[in-house]
């Protein structure tokens, strides 16, 4: 008797140090347990779910499942509950929302089993119900964020094919234009020339606003990559005011350049992109001028807040100015100010993509303007502190020589129209021999049959990958020396920084321009030793 005593003390003991078990980890697992009964009415609730439902242990004694499920939820939650105590499944999982105290609904992934007593029936229903609100949050930014990189990538390849569908027609255009212009054996009648000067005017805007909505797309999507180094600033502007000096001619303007004294125009910027903020400042200068108007260009040293030296550029006009309420619209993409009615050209977003700009090289944009006196956009870059200046010697530009003879020059291109193009530039430099391949493999046959001086390379070609061919002359030691000079309508920097980095010398974008291509020849040409014979 003393034995069994013993050993039922001990059961006791025992069961109680089990409960005891149970009930601590019950209360202290990181989900909900619910038991309910068979009617889904809240029989015993662990603190999580109190936690994750609002409700104390007290007040859920009181409530159901149902009570607790989202409207919209319950049919289905119902259905599967009966289907558990029927026999019908052996348990069910699902997402449902959960309605809470205050009023939030919540999200939560439940798990319901059935329990049966000692006899085998239907007993209890025992609910795990996770919170999966932030891991649904997080799914719906992934889901956000693919789709957003999906539509990028999907835009970015339309504007990538559309320019090149766009470049190639325009390099006819502008190509043959520019031939016409430039024809002294056969001048065009006056009347004809300005028809010329039109169509160039035309085709030059196009592809002004084609280049404007590529890199606005670029910046945009975090893809235009910069090469910030020390430049001479001086050089820069001389050659943007270059580039408007004949429009402003033509308005009567005068263009006045004032730099600062003791201080040195070294900045901290990508060349190109300097070149085209300042180019762009400048043009919409002479556009939006009156006539015989003036257009000051001035800079000054200053410092940024946090004490960094900083060179401010002025670029002024004498024109219409802007009201003060349309400023704050003035660097939205698209948006001219109304002056799209006029019969001055422009794109609304060459401002957008020079204030951005700007701000990728460290810099700033601004602008204060007064209606009836003009416009003055500010442009900040950072200085070079540790720049040294520039003797003469090396702020002079060296002129390529086009005194060369006897020179062969290979194009491989398949378009009838970009060789015509490309013959009658190589009309101005008679004593280059121009050859033409059609496709890829003719264009090598012919590098090994008889090797040119340079080798012009389209990089779109009807039998093989330009970027392929290239790859095949720079790996073969008999070709590997040609210098290549890669032609396309493709003007995506991806597509560029490839073909240089697998060995062309240049990349030339169509449509072409005359000077450009001549100058890449006589810098390249005339560095050969001259061949007689």
């Amino acid at each position: 008797m003393e034995h069994e005593i013993t050993e039922r003390l001990a059961t006791e003991q025992a069961l109680r140090e089990s409960e005891q078990r149970f009930r601590s980890i019950f209360n202290s697992v990181p989900i909900g347990v619910v038991y309910t009964d068979l009617q889904g009415r809240i029989k015993q609730p662990n603190a999580a779910y109190c936690t994750m439902t609002g409700y104390s242990e007290e007040e859920l004694l009181s409530l159901s499942l149902a009570s607790l499920t989202h409207p919209e939820d319950r049919a289905a939650d119902l259905a599967s509950q009966q289907d558990l105590v029927d026999g019908r499944l052996p348990l069910y999982r699902r997402r449902k929302r959960y309605v809470t105290r205050n009023g939030p609904v919540l999200w939560v992934s439940v798990t319901v089993s059935l329990l049966r007593d000692e006899h085998g029936q239907p007993h209890r229903l025992v609910g795990l119900v996770e919170d999966i609100s932030e891991h649904l949050r997080l799914e719906e930014a992934e889901h956000a964020r693919e789709s957003a990189e999906t539509a990028n990538r999907a835009k970015n390849e339309f504007l990538s094919r559309m320019s090149h569908e766009l470049r190639t027609p325009l390099n006819a255009m502008l190509g043959f234009a520019q031939l016409l212009d430039l024809d002294r054996g056969e001048p065009l009648h006056e009347r004809h020339r300005m028809w010329v000067t039109q169509i160039q005017q035309a085709g030059w805007h196009l592809l002004e606003m084609i280049n404007d909505v590529l890199d606005l797309s670029r910046i945009e999507s975090g893809t235009l990559s910069l090469q910030v180094e020390s430049l001479s600033l001086e050089p820069l502007i001389a050659a943007s005011m270059a580039l408007v000096e004949p429009q402003a001619r033509g308005r009567g303007l005068t263009l006045v350049r004032t730099m600062a004294e003791h201080a040195p125009l070294q900045v901290l910027g990508d060349a190109t992109r300097v070149k085209q903020i300042l180019t762009n400042l400048l043009s919409n200068a002479v556009k939006y001028n009156r006539e015989a108007g003036e257009v000051r260009v001035s800079t000054r040293r200053t410092e940024d807040r946090d004490g960094t030296p900083m060179l401010e550029l002025d670029v002024c006009d004498t024109g219409l100015g802007i009201e003060p309420q349309l400023l704050t619209q003035l660097f939205q993409p698209f948006n001219r100010l109304g002056r799209e009615r006029g019969a001055t050209e422009g794109t609304g977003i060459g401002l957008v993509i020079a204030k951005l700009l700007a701000e990728r090289q460290g810099g700033s944009l601004k602008v204060r303007s007064e209606p009836g006196v003009g416009s003055t956009f500010t442009l900040r870059l950072p200085l070079d502190s540790q720049a040294r200046p520039m003797t003469a010697s090396q702020e002079a530009d060296e002129e390529a020589n086009a005194a060369y003879n006897r020179r062969h020059v290979l194009y491989i291109e398949d378009n009838d129209t970009n060789v015509e193009v490309m013959r009658g530039i190589f009309g101005l430099r008679p004593q280059v021999r121009l050859a033409v391949a059609t496709t890829g493999l003719d264009g090598l046959a012919a590098v090994r049959t008889s090797a040119p001086d340079l080798i012009l390379l389209d990089m779109h070609l009807p039998d093989i990958d330009g970027m392929v061919l290239l790859q095949h002359l720079k790996s073969d030691e008999q070709t590997a020396e040609i210098p290549v000079i890669a032609v396309s309508a493709d003007a995506l920097p991806a597509q560029i920084s490839a073909a240089l980095g697998a060995g062309a010398i240049r990349y030339l974008t169509k449509p072409v321009a005359i000077d450009e291509v001549l100058g890449v020849l006589d810098e390249l040409l005339s560095q050969l030793t001259t061949r007689f014979g």
